[in-house]
């Protein structure tokens, strides 16, 4: 069906003039609280992205006697598939009406987002969200993995999850070789050279990281100046994030964004974004996992998908948990039709680079 027939049935891109309609749906069906309904955060999400559409923001709504009855948002983004770089936009906050729920309202919402970029991706849908666009054709790609690093085995096995098996795994190792081996990794780096060193905002030194660093990479969403300092610096929660660069001399050899949750009352640190040259990201996180374990973390935590991180994250210790900490992170994608081509590519997990600074996954701590 195309985009004029998704008109018809009541489709349309946002306009401002639609702000009160959007408000009263937002607020029953995501809760008066809901960060959706913040000024700020629409006005940054939704108006400020480096890749945004020059037709307008990246939001669909559906109107039914006189009223909004659903909505499917997007966040642009350039995509490096392969040594292309592609158009594509995080499918966020589907959104339909209980009454007008399995009446085709979301997959028309779908397809006039899909309709406005070569790919569409979403990360950590909603059960509902997911049935729609199993249905619509979209490629399951699983779960992205979190990886847990024990800092403090005491605190925090008394706020695990996970219960006995992970009390035993970490019992078995123990906290002195876990201090020992974050500590020798991280000395390691330093004999290097290299360097953790924490900065304000973000600068163009990182243009030249991603070129250097983006090549080892099969598909990853652009991590250039202009998106961290969007992402991170212009963010209306800028000042929960710490940014950090692994330095040596005056080369920057990786970033690694921070910031501190609080999972049952203990402190735990989040990688929320990272992005290493070649062979610097085992260097890069032995000097974040020693910087975490000095602050009194109770652990360090990283939800990535990265073929190339399993190897070198789990030798220093970093539990892998496939389905995170309460509920799995799925990851769905569709090419639009007239771009068969990227389905190989994209379609394969194995090719990804993601971490929670992509879409909206990174929006929320972990106790909420």
């Amino acid at each position: 069906m195309s985009v004029i027939d998704w008109k018809q049935r009541g489709v349309v891109r946002y306009e401002p003039e639609d702000r009160p309609l959007l408000e009263t749906f937002q607020r029953e069906t995501f809760g008066a609280d809901a960060m959706q309904l913040a000024p700020d955060h629409f006005h940054w999400l939704f108006e400020e992205p480096p890749e945004r559409d020059d037709e307008g923001v990246q939001l669909w709504v559906c109107k039914r006697n006189g009223a909004i009855v659903g909505q499917q948002g997007g966040i642009p983004f350039a995509l490096k598939v392969g040594e292309r770089t592609r158009k594509a936009s995080w499918a966020i906050d589907l959104m339909v009406a209980a009454e007008w729920r399995l009446r085709g309202v979301g997959p028309a919402l779908s397809e006039s987002h899909m309709a406005a970029s070569d790919l569409a991706v979403s990360l950590s849908m909603t059960d509902a969200a997911y049935k729609s666009y199993k249905r619509a054709g979209w490629t399951d790609l699983g779960n992205i993995p979190t990886y847990l690093r024990v800092l403090d085995p005491p605190r925090c096995l008394r706020v695990s999850p996970y219960g006995g098996g992970l009390a035993k795994l970490v019992a078995k190792v123990g906290k002195p070789a876990l201090t020992t081996a974050s500590f020798g990794y991280a000395m390691g780096s330093r004999a290097f050279g290299a360097k953790l060193v924490e900065i304000g905002s973000f600068d163009h030194r990182v243009d030249e990281l991603w070129e250097a660093a983006s090549p080892q990479h099969p598909v990853i969403a652009r991590r250039d100046w202009a998106f961290l300092n969007w992402r991170f610096d212009a963010s209306p929660k800028a000042d929960r994030h710490r940014r950090f660069y692994v330095t040596r001399g005056e080369t920057v050899l990786a970033y690694v964004v921070l910031r501190v949750d609080h999972w049952k009352g203990e402190p735990v640190a989040v990688v929320c974004d990272y992005l290493a040259r070649p062979g610097w990201l085992m260097p890069a996180f032995a000097l974040v996992v020693d910087q975490a374990r000095r602050e009194g973390m109770a652990a360090l935590m990283c939800r990535t998908l990265n073929a190339q991180a399993a190897r070198p994250l789990s030798l220093m210790g970093f539990l892998c948990l496939k389905n995170g900490l309460r509920t799995p992170t799925r990851m769905m994608v569709r090419p639009a039709l007239d771009q068969p081509e990227l389905k190989p590519l994209t379609g394969d997990p194995k090719a990804w680079f993601v971490t929670t600074a992509d879409s909206d996954m990174g929006f929320k701590s972990l106790g909420e």
